[in-house]
């Protein structure tokens, strides 16, 4: 059908363009060129692939060419009219692929300059992208933020330059999460994935198609902050929503809008927090653990007092949403001594409707946790990695052993621990992606070890690291056929 109305106005536009001039009654022959070697249907890789085709023409110097190309993502019961875009006029063609992925028309028009007969040739283009299987490490430089990105082909250094004329992030890296249904109007029915991207001194919105930038920190807000002090981003478990802290204050977007201004409050908000059935925040200035759910703050429950005013500051947070519901967090008292909570993460507990304490106990001073340079967690059970210099260690809540699991080579700082499960746990699926990645800095180069973890929560040393790079990684990706992990 759609092809069949690209012909429509293809010829519709022939007709207007050639009537008047010549009379065809009274020309011999007006038969439409012989045209072969073009093929019914092309699949290629956009910003990888180039479209090259050289059309065998009978008596080919008396025809003129036009090679145009409609996107096919249209309804035609709509009345929208498809925009043509011309990319040759020449009989061969040569096309650098740098279309957002999709179906495309491709249509060859040849025109006899004397009797101006045109046959028109079409070809179903599908143009895919490398970008939806793979890991994106998010890192910087020190100067700026970008992604590297590692597919089964190869990979993509400085993901966000490559396809944006080399912009990059400026400042150095906070962290990177993956979003779905995120779509340009309110009203929008083309909803696509996207990450959103946060460094300290700016904010990027990014299509995971084709890698562009969607919104920047200067048109991402109604009311832009004055201050550009970026310290978290959240994708919540309500999709049609993403969640960004900026100097202190919590900012909401609605997809199709843009990220709105604050709740009232006088909240001064930690930039540690993290997602389970709500979002899990902090209060620096009333030192309390609160929580938020579509564009509001919740307070935790009566029951959870010791959540409250708690004259302590949050180190870490590990809490797992969907299936497992669970989470820990790690705060340091004014004494020094940590306060490690054990935490129910599904929605009541967490909105404050009921208790959210599942249990807690101290962690002394002395403890290698109370001074670990990088946490990770477990999202299957209530274990905990942390990295001391070079060395990785192992603990867990019932007990607090300090387990030694691996030494990595001397001089490599530990940047990121995180847990990378995929899909995420529900009910009948398995995850087929299930690792401890640990990354490591040295002399301006990271390197990411892909750990496998046991029924028992232990890891074992590896052989060598599974990626290498420039740069210093904050945040560690993997997407699978568009869909992407969870940031634990």
């Amino acid at each position: 059908m759609k092809k069949l109305y690209i012909l429509f106005l293809s010829l519709t536009s022939l007709l207007f363009y050639s009537c008047g001039d010549q009379n065809l009654d009274y020309i011999p022959n007006i038969a439409p060129a012989d045209v072969s070697n073009i093929q019914p249907t092309y699949n290629l890789i956009s910003y990888q692939d180039e479209l090259n085709i050289k059309p065998v023409v009978k008596d080919q110097s008396e025809y003129d060419y036009l090679w145009s190309l409609y996107s096919a993502n249209y309804n035609v019961f709509d009345g929208g009219v498809p925009k043509a875009v011309t990319l040759a006029t020449t009989k061969d063609l040569s096309y650098k692929i740098l279309l957002t992925p999709g179906k495309y028309i491709l249509t060859l028009n040849v025109k006899n300059r004397r009797t101006s007969v045109t046959n028109i040739v079409t070809s179903d283009l599908t143009v895919s992208t490398l970008n939806m299987t793979g890991w994106y490490f998010l890192k910087d430089n020190g100067v700026t933020t970008d992604f590297d990105f590692v597919h089964k082909e190869g990979r993509i250094d400085n993901w966000i330059a490559y396809y944006n004329d080399g912009r990059s992030l400026q400042g150095k890296a906070v962290k990177a999460v993956f979003a779905t249904n995120y779509k340009n109007t309110l009203a929008g029915s083309d909803l696509y994935s996207v990450f959103l991207v946060g460094s300290e001194r700016d904010a990027m919105i990014l299509r995971v198609d084709n890698g562009k930038i969607v919104k920047d920190f200067d048109n991402m807000f109604f009311t832009k902050p004055a201050v550009r002090k970026v310290q978290n981003v959240l994708q919540p478990v309500s999709t049609f929503e993403m969640n960004l802290i900026n100097d202190g204050k919590m900012y909401t977007m609605n997809k199709g809008a843009l990220f709105a201004n604050p709740p009232a409050s006088n909240y001064i908000l930690s930039p540690v927090a993290a997602v389970g059935a709500v979002i899990l925040a902090f209060d620096d200035v009333t030192k309390t653990v609160i929580g938020f759910a579509s564009s509001a703050f919740t307070t935790q429950n009566a029951a959870a007092s010791a959540l409250k005013n708690m004259n302590a500051d949050p180190i870490w947070y590990g809490i797992y949403p969907g299936l497992r519901g669970a989470g820990l967090a790690l705060f340091r008292k004014a004494d020094k001594d940590g306060f490690l909570v054990k935490l129910n993460a599904t929605y009541g507990p967490l909105a404050g409707l009921s208790n959210s304490i599942v249990g807690s106990k101290v962690v002394p001073a002395a403890h290698g946790l109370m001074s670990a340079d990088v946490i990770g967690g477990n999202y299957d059970a209530d274990y905990i990695y942390y990295a001391k210099g070079n060395l990785i260690y192992m603990t867990d809540y019932a007990s607090l052993p300090e387990s030694l699991q691996i030494t990595l080579p001397a001089g490599e700082v530990v940047t990121c621990i995180q847990h990378v499960k995929y899909p995420l746990p529900a009910s009948g699926v398995i995850s087929t992606v299930d690792f401890l990645a640990i990354a490591t800095y040295t002399a301006g180069n990271y390197k990411v070890y892909l750990h496998p973890i046991s029924s028992i929560g232990t890891i074992q040393p590896l052989a060598k690291p599974n990626y290498e790079g420039t740069g210093r990684i904050s945040t560690i990706q993997y997407l699978e056929q568009g869909s992407g992990s969870r940031v634990f």
